[in-house]
């Protein structure tokens, strides 16, 4: 939560005090829209975050009253069922995605791969008593990563036989695994588009449509914020086709933000910037040199950002999901 209320800090700092792009305190509710997942802790995050972006709103919440927290605005936060979040939840249903998953699982060049983890996942099942024989993926040992990333970041005792060449050798296969799982090029088969719009499309589709309606005088609404998780980070980044070259394969840290930020020009032509924090800590990365097509500068006009963006757009997303209960419900 802190480092969530820190970030709000830092945003609020650039968009209300060095570009008095909002106004700091929270009255016009037109110009503020936030969603999250329907999780407990991207709920959590949303509110945290805001609570340091609004943290000088001094008119917005009850004075006088001695039990009301310090300096706290409520602020709206919308949020949708899970397993139909396909704007945040790049898990969400989607039999599409399922059936691409399956077919990569086939790939004989991935099924090699896999064969020579299969020792060190065997080792991670025995020692923590993760009851599976299935070793053609990471999926069955999946909570060993989750509980000792935690436990060596806070500094805790980590059982010995977690040796660091143990460690390193299976978050490298696990990220190699899932960014293919995600759409990488990796295992001798392309970038699958298909799959890289199923999962992150949607969300960039409503960004470009959302900057149409700011230039088109169709909305009030300036600060578009969305709480949710690693894999929305990574899945968005990837219909950048940037996400190799900001993390590797690497996940996004605690708190990683995304900003897409849309100018115009002198001559009124309307443009891009991406930019990046990659956690509490870090200073804030310039970023859309790395969005493939859109030629390598600071600025991307939204004619290019469109272009190289077509491919990747979840439009009628539960068509491309090729279900018809999501269809027809």
């Amino acid at each position: 939560m802190i480092q969530h209320f820190e970030q709000g800090i830092k945003i609020r700092d650039r968009y209300i005090y060095d570009h008095q792009f909002i106004t700091g305190e929270y009255r016009d509710f037109d110009v503020v829209y936030v969603r999250s997942t329907d999780v407990n802790r991207t709920l959590m995050s949303a509110y945290s975050h805001l609570a340091g972006f609004y943290d000088n709103s001094n008119h917005t919440y009850p004075h006088g009253y001695g039990r009301w927290p310090s300096q706290w605005t409520p602020v709206p936060v919308h949020t949708v069922e899970s397993h139909r979040d396909h704007l945040l939840n790049a898990d969400a249903h989607c039999p599409k995605r399922h059936e691409i998953k399956e077919s990569l699982k086939s790939n004989p060049k991935f099924k090699i791969f896999m064969s020579q983890q299969e020792p060190l996942l065997r080792i991670i099942s025995q020692k923590t008593g993760i009851n599976t024989d299935d070793f053609h993926t990471y999926s069955h040992v999946e909570k060993f990563y989750a509980g000792t990333k935690i436990e060596k970041e806070n500094n805790l005792n980590i059982p010995s036989w977690i040796t660091h060449s143990l460690w390193e050798q299976y978050i490298n296969g696990k990220f190699r695994q899932d960014d293919y799982f995600d759409g990488n090029a990796d295992f001798g088969l392309p970038e699958n588009v298909e799959l890289i719009a199923l999962k992150g499309g949607v969300l960039l589709k409503t960004m470009i449509d959302n900057m149409d309606l700011v230039l088109e005088g169709k909305t009030k609404k300036k600060f578009f914020m969305y709480s949710a998780h690693d894999t929305t980070v990574s899945a968005f980044l990837r219909t950048l086709q940037a996400k190799q070259e900001i993390l590797g394969y690497f996940a996004p840290d605690y708190a990683a933000t995304v900003i897409m930020e849309l100018w115009e020009s002198d001559n009124k032509t309307p443009f891009i910037r991406a930019r990046y924090l990659p956690n509490v800590e870090a200073q804030v990365q310039h970023i859309t040199k790395y969005i493939k097509g859109c030629k390598g500068g600071d600025d991307c006009t939204l004619t290019d950002f469109k272009t190289r963006s077509h491919q990747f757009l979840g439009t009628h997303i539960h068509h491309m999901c090729g279900d018809a209960k999501m269809i027809y419900d």
